[in-house]
């Protein structure tokens, strides 16, 4: 035993070894449990971003040093070395983001907007510099949770990590497996200090699963919480649908498996040029989807365009149903019109809605074409500026990318000069390699790598997603678009744009003229399924497929011809291979987008067509459970029962049921006496109890100077002491006292004297 610096004693001798008790190692490897998965979620954040290695020796290295400093200093000097190490770690990362430390104010209105935006949702991969804000985040928790753990005060050592891990929980990074291993971790350290604390008695053991249960369901209940961007982010696509996947988050878009489409109008554009109408920028690749990283900042009039003087068009977009996004042909300048005035616009340069844009909605985007000859795009160099190379991910890969893709791109991009020749190198083998289809089954790793090596076919999503990370292996600046397909044409620079036109697609950035589009879906098999799923929409007669002008209106005559022109010569006609060039006018010459329909497709109720339902109810589809779910019903019941034996409740209840219900047994004195306690119980509940040395009949008699009692009461107490003091009853008349006391109970609860 010792005392701190207050005098007061320690619950744990600091010479004994970490190990010594199994109540102790075990409450540590608790304590190590609630770290871990705190740990866990950081470090899936520096795969995506880099930094894993630094992350865990940092965290590392402050575990040793807590072990090692345990001996040495008292709780209140580590934790100003935790605070101390804290501040130091964000420090570092105001400088990496520009706000500096020098302005103390500027400094501490960044800590907290960032801090603010990641507790209401905001994930840490949105961050401009999530991997060095994990560097700051991690270690002082870290530090002091086991600093105190070592020294035996479980309960403040899961503060640190606890509180570390609730607010992971509310960013939505923790997931539900990592948040209940972290609050087992947290609620075990607790219960196992207790147990060491009493000499392994278990006297308390129902009380901890009790705290442990409810902890539990508490902390896995603040997922729910919204995201920032929750609020505004549909744009017509329900569940399941192309749509559904890459568009109706702000700051993340899917990648999945199989997916629909919906044949609906979305909305309209006047527009002298035909175009993809992008919707979202997306620059983080986390393996299995994409994250828009930085801040949203309100539209102030003007969106920073592409270098030099490009070529504007005025697009004029009306919208057919709800939006949350504002579709436009990259790059956007300007908007004008209602629904516009409070945009916000994404750091690449992506304006969003601040509300949902609903049917008759209109506005107007002022957009600068990039449209470039293919010879100037060879002749730009590599001369990026900071903003693309310096200050974004443009670059990134996930730390766990293969030397594998790496070679494998080296290999098809070995003949390229430049990097726009390695562009379209990456972009015809795609277009050549891979079929295209909507049935596929989502890959479980990464999804670049999955395609590329595993999959023979895919949509557009897969497509772009590789292209993007096979040119960040060449050291080529990409980033990954969504929208929407120009749309059936149908009257001179008038397009309806469908939810069968959704669209992903690569844009690659070339010094003196910004981001050029490229498209490595091949067209022809897109083009194909969407001409079909709108025939068979007409046909089916879905709601929503056409406004009035485009009702009449056939599929383009000349498709199938563009279309075969797309097949063969996808990008030799001009060398060029990039959208802006050849996409929206040769290979999309209809709107038709990269993804035919799997079913004939869902219109506002979800069915299809192939099955005619009218709900979407599918009566083969099985209900399962996963894992986590089983996990989480076997912790709340054995909450529940520890409740249940801690309350008392089992005890209480089987004594109201035998006050009920008497039963039969084979001695008839021992009914008799039996049918005499509940007649107690239930004269207590009337009257009062018997007191101590108060014989039946004295109590019986004294309660009946107050207010006569129930004749059958009193025949009830000398069957009793005749059985008990006398020479016993018979059977008959045990059952005779039972009946009474059945009576006299069940005419109390009136329900019970009708049963």
């Amino acid at each position: 035993m010792s005392t701190d610096s207050g005098g007061r004693t320690v619950d744990v001798d600091l010479e004994r070894s970490v190990g010594s008790d199994p109540f102790r190692l075990l409450a540590l490897a608790c304590v190590a449990a609630l770290i871990g998965s705190y740990v866990w979620v950081l470090r899936e954040v520096t795969q995506v971003v880099g930094g894993t290695g630094s992350l865990l020796a940092l965290v590392g290295t402050m575990i040793l040093a807590a072990t090692v400093l345990a001996r040495a200093i008292r709780p209140r000097t580590a934790t100003a070395a935790a605070i101390v190490v804290v501040v130091v770690g964000f420090a570092y990362y105001l400088e990496a983001t520009g706000a500096g430390v020098g302005v103390a104010l500027a400094a501490s209105e960044t800590i907290l907007t960032d801090t603010a935006a990641l507790a209401t949702g905001l994930p840490l991969l949105r961050m401009v510099e999530a991997g060095l804000w994990t560097l700051g985040f991690a270690p002082g928790p870290a530090f002091l949770s086991w600093y105190l753990a070592v020294r035996g005060r479980y309960a403040l050592a899961v503060i640190p990590g606890g509180a570390a891990l609730l607010f992971l929980v509310l960013t939505g990074d923790a997931g539900t497996t990592v948040t209940l291993v972290g609050t087992v971790g947290a609620i075990g350290a607790i219960g196992l200090g207790e147990l060491e604390r009493r000499g392994g008695s278990i006297a308390q053991a129902d009380l901890l699963a009790v705290v442990f249960a409810a902890i539990i369901v508490l902390s896995l209940s603040v997922t729910i919480l919204p995201g920032e961007d929750g609020g505004a982010t549909f744009s017509g696509g329900g569940d399941g649908t192309l749509e559904g996947t890459i568009d109706t988050a702000g700051e993340q878009s899917g990648i999945s498996g199989q997916v629909d489409l919906s044949p609906e109008v979305r909305f309209t554009v006047e527009s002298a040029e035909r175009s993809y109408w992008r919707t979202g920028v997306y620059d983080r690749f986390a393996g299995d989807e994409w994250i828009r990283s930085g801040p949203l900042e309100e539209y102030d009039g003007s969106i920073d365009g592409p270098p030099g003087d490009p070529e504007t068009v005025n697009q004029h977009v009306t919208a057919q149903t709800e939006l949350g996004v504002l579709p436009g042909a990259a790059q956007q300048v300007e908007l004008e019109g209602p629904p516009v005035r409070h945009a916000e616009v994404s750091a690449h340069g992506q304006p969003q809605p601040a509300d949902t844009l609903v049917e008759g909605d209109e506005y107007v985007v002022k957009s600068a074409i990039v449209d470039p000859d293919p010879d100037e795009l060879r002749a730009t160099g590599t001369d990026y500026p900071d903003r693309v190379i310096d200050d974004s991910d443009y670059l990134q890969l996930p730390e766990d990318t293969s030397s594998e893709f790496e070679e494998y791109t080296a290999e098809v991009t070995a003949d390229a000069e430049t990097n726009y020749d390695a562009a379209v190198a990456i972009e015809q083998y795609l277009r050549s390699s891979k079929g295209y289809s909507l049935e596929v089954d989502q890959p479980s790793g990464n999804v670049a790598e999955e395609f590329l090596f595993e999959m023979d076919e895919g949509y557009c999503v897969y497509f772009a997603t590789s292209m993007v990370q096979m040119l960040r292996a060449e050291e080529i600046p990409a980033r990954y678009a969504t929208g929407y397909t120009s749309g059936q044409e149908i009257d001179d620079g008038e397009y309806v744009v469908r939810g069968l036109d959704a669209h992903a697609w690569v844009e690659v950035y070339f010094p003196d003229h910004g981001w050029v589009a490229f498209e490595p879906t091949p067209g022809d098999a897109r083009e194909d399924e969407h001409n079909d799923r709108l025939e068979e929409a007409r046909e089916d007669g879905h709601d929503g497929v056409d406004i009035e002008e485009s009702e009449d209106v056939p599929i383009s005559d000349n498709e199938d011809e563009d279309a075969e022109s797309d097949d063969e010569e996808p990008n030799e006609s001009d060398d060029d291979g990039q959208v802006d060039d050849d996409g929206p006018d040769d290979t999309e010459p209809d709107g038709t987008d990269d993804r035919a329909n799997v079913d004939d497709d869902t219109g506002d109720d979800g069915a299809s067509a192939d099955d005619g339902g009218d709900d979407g109810f599918d009566p083969r589809e099985v209900v399962t459970i996963t894992r986590e779910q089983l996990a989480i019903g076997l912790l709340a019941l054995v909450g529940l029962a520890a409740g249940v034996r801690r309350t008392g409740a089992t005890r209480r209840a089987r004594r109201e049921f035998r006050l009920y219900w008497h039963g039969r047994r084979s001695d008839p004195d021992e009914d008799a006496r039996r049918a005499y306690r509940r007649l107690e119980r239930l004269l207590a509940r009337e009257y009062r109890p018997r007191r101590r040395g108060e014989s039946s009949r004295q109590y019986i008699s004294a309660l009946s100077a107050e207010d006569p009692v129930d004749p059958r009461a009193e025949r009830v107490a000398r069957c009793y002491e005749r059985a008990t003091y006398g020479g016993g009853v018979d059977r008959e008349t045990a059952d005779a006292a039972i009946n009474a006391v059945d009576e006299l109970a069940r005419e109390r609860v009136p329900i019970l004297d009708r049963f």
